[in-house]
């Protein structure tokens, strides 16, 4: 039976024939990643000459042979193999050409197993942590392949992508032109409903979900519109927190805020945070900072045209009045992103939001106090 190949198993291929020894799969519902990637697993396991271990894995042996197994077997088949003749069940492992395929579940197993050659986690951010993930991808040599669902950011997004060299491959429903016509009508039914909107975002558009009650939910990507006027939002970082420094442009009559992420950097000295600025500010931009630090505005001024942010009213009543706006994230804004998808009430009904998440938020607020002069109107949750 011939092959079935989706834009899903090409990427992969390309994503490995490149080099990459981490490879990321963020998708939707029925867009082929598992599948895929378990089918990249049969053609290396069947045409490489010496033998090599590949490991299948997620959080429970069940769950994956539900899942994962269940598929993989049907992969062997369609490819003429006999599954009851290369398939030990006692050991739990199939051999594949010159190679073993091994398979567990990470809660079923004790520890993580003897070094293997090639890995694939599925669904990773289901009941697996951090430490699982490490243990696993120190002791495979080759190449290590993970997908999820994106209903949230998790500690991949903290840990493992600003810090390793990797491939991120996002896929949809639109990827896979053999998805049964059943599955299809069931995600375009849910296309266009209020009640599904962030289902749709997750699992149709394989785009990361937002937690319940984010506070600045109104946000998408999108181009940054240099046909308006622009400046800069700087939030100071006192240590631990991050310097945030943030492109902006506000549409007062189409209620849109462009923002564009330039740095979010610890630790830098004042010299080091002035040469940062420059790298994306003129003399001749305006920028607004937090006026809690004047003495790094009478710094930067030596250089730039910064002011301290005039804060009249409350944050939450400046919240607020961003709430009337869709922000329009652009660029490689990744921690603003990470800041929107988890900035939310400390105290909704007092109107006070958690003090964390909200750098990058803050700067964008500074700004756009500067282009409202007025005291915002307190107005009702």
């Amino acid at each position: 039976m011939e092959q079935k190949i989706t834009n899903v198993l090409r990427r992969n291929s390309e994503a490995y024939r490149a080099g990459h020894n981490l490879i990321v799969n963020q998708g939707g519902q029925g867009s082929s990643k598992n599948y895929s990637e378990l089918q990249l697993f049969y053609n290396l396991a069947k045409n490489l000459p010496e033998q090599r271990i590949f490991t299948i894995t997620s959080y429970a042996l069940p769950h994956l042979k539900l899942g994962a197994i269940r598929d993989f077997e049907n992969i062997l088949r369609s490819a003429g193999e006999n599954v009851n003749a290369i398939h030990n069940k006692t050991d739990k492992f199939f051999r594949i050409g010159q190679s073993i395929v091994e398979y567990f579940g990470i809660r079923d197993s004790k520890g993580v197993g003897p070094r293997r050659d090639y890995l694939y986690v599925n669904e990773i951010n289901n009941r697996i942590d951090y430490q699982d993930f490490d243990h696993l991808f120190q002791r495979s040599h080759a190449c290590t392949w993970v997908d999820y669902n994106p209903r949230n950011e998790f500690w991949l997004h903290d840990k493992v992508l600003p810090h390793f060299r990797h491939a991120l491959i996002k896929s949809t429903f639109l990827d896979n032109p053999y998805l049964p016509k059943g599955e299809l009508r069931s995600i375009m039914a849910r296309k266009g409903k209020p009640e599904f909107e962030n289902w749709w975002r997750v699992y149709a558009l394989g785009e990361m979900g937002k937690f319940e009650g984010t506070i600045l939910p109104n946000w998408e990507n999108g181009e940054f519109d240099d046909t308006l006027p622009y400046g800069y939002g700087l939030d100071f970082g006192f240590h631990p927190d991050p310097d945030s420094f943030v492109k902006v442009a506000v549409d007062k009559k189409h209620k849109l805020i462009y923002a564009q992420e330039c740095f979010y950097v610890s630790g830098l000295l004042p010299s080091e945070l002035k040469d940062k600025v420059s790298e994306f500010a003129s003399r001749n931009n305006h920028i607004i900072g937090d006026s809690a630090d004047p003495r790094m505005i009478a710094n930067l001024r030596t250089s730039f045209n910064i002011q301290g942010v005039k804060k009249t009213g409350t944050v939450a009543e400046w919240i607020r009045l961003m709430q009337d706006y869709k922000i329009i994230v652009c660029g490689e804004s990744y921690n603003l992103e990470k800041e929107l998808n988890n900035y939310v009430w400390n105290d909704r009904k007092a109107g006070i939001p958690v003090d964390a998440w909200n750098h990058l938020i803050d700067a964008i607020r500074y700004y756009f106090m500067n282009m409202n002069q007025l005291r915002p109107v307190t107005r009702a949750y």
